[in-house]
């Protein structure tokens, strides 16, 4: 990578970044919905403590997705009401640099919702969500699912119908990466975890890492063009 690429790709998401900050509408958004959602479901299984803390692992996976997808509805939102991403379409620089940017920067925001959302279900559930495991396959999913969500957000971003068509889109595609994360992080919950199943796991979430990130990074100019 040449330093324009690199320059492009860090001026993008540093962008991204004082745009949050200043009208905290992406973030505060994901964190308040996906608050209400735990505490709705913590409250209506609380004579259920027993199947509470048995679907807490699949509770947190669903609050991820739902929440994700919408930040980055909110996201794309921000870029059309302010016609930013119309100013970077016509900058001359590598289509493949904005797709990264977007990238770092959702995936920063959604880390900073799942670093609460980790806090709240240790509370709620008293399950080792702090495990450096569950951490590690947060943070490899979490690429996955944003590599995903920004490509299919920019397919549907001159459509009528992007908030409903997004996840319609979104949640089929990052299926196969949920369902190994989920499973790594439930078996890292019992009281003695199979770690070849662990290790299985996360190398299929690697895979999927790799295989959204090369599609969306060489595939990206050509959604963004049609």
């Amino acid at each position: 990578m040449d330093n324009r690429f690199v320059t492009a790709v860090w001026a993008i998401v540093w962008k991204d970044l004082q745009i949050e900050k200043h009208t905290r509408q992406t973030v505060s958004l994901m964190v308040m919905f996906s608050l209400v959602t735990v505490v709705m479901f913590n409250f209506a299984l609380e004579t259920e403590l027993d199947a509470v803390r048995n679907v807490a692992t699949g509770l947190l996976w669903a609050t991820i997705l739902l929440a994700g997808t919408l930040g980055l509805n909110r996201s794309l939102a921000i870029e059309r009401e302010n016609q930013n991403i119309d100013a970077i379409l016509i900058a001359p620089i590598d289509r493949r640099a904005v797709y990264l940017a977007k990238v770092i920067s959702v995936t920063i925001f959604t880390l900073l919702l799942e670093l609460v959302l980790v806090f709240v279900f240790i509370i709620f559930f008293d399950k080792p969500f702090w495990k450096p495991v569950v951490l590690l396959v947060l943070f490899l999913g979490t690429i996955g699912y944003v590599a995903a969500g920004v490509l299919i957000t920019s397919m549907t971003m001159q459509t009528r119908s992007k908030e409903v068509l997004l996840p319609i889109l979104l949640l089929p595609l990052v299926l196969p990466l949920i369902l190994p994360a989920a499973t790594a992080v439930g078996e890292s919950m019992v009281i003695e975890p199979d770690l070849s199943i662990i290790r299985s796991m996360v190398s299929l979430v690697t895979a999927y890492d790799l295989v959204i990130l090369a599609t969306g990074f060489f595939a990206y100019h050509l959604v963004v063009e049609s």
